[in-house]
């Protein structure tokens, strides 16, 4: 009987290290530029090329990096695009010194990364 209990925790172990596995292997990077200062989540981001941290397909939390460094961490949601995005763009909201951040689309994708509400 213990055998049998073992050997279905080990299994569910296994199960649930692959889930974790293939989970990570969504995540992806990819380099963004700012040629202005700019707020992403209330936070100041300097101008500069950047890493975004993201899973396509899965709304959640994304991570812009400067090399090693977090620097936000900012909440997103998806947009469905008509057509694959054919090149990177950004837009954003200006109504300060700084523009807010309102979304991130990808050459070769088929969603925006909406940061804001009134991005649409």
């Amino acid at each position: 009987m213990l055998r049998k209990v073992v050997g279905i925790l080990t299994i569910l172990l296994v199960l649930g290290g692959a889930t974790v596995a293939l989970a990570a292997q969504k995540e992806t990077r990819r380099d963004i530029t700012f040629s202005e200062d700019i707020l992403i989540a209330g936070q100041l981001v300097r101008k500069g090329t950047y890493t975004l941290v993201y899973q396509p397909g899965v709304e959640g939390q994304a991570t812009l990096m400067k090399g090693a460094e977090v620097v936000v961490r900012v909440p997103y949601r998806l947009r469905s695009l008509d057509k694959k995005a054919t090149t990177n763009s950004f837009s954003y909201r200006r109504t300060g010194p700084q523009p807010v951040l309102l979304q991130v689309v990808f050459s070769g994708q088929r969603e925006a990364l909406v940061f804001e509400e009134s991005a649409r």
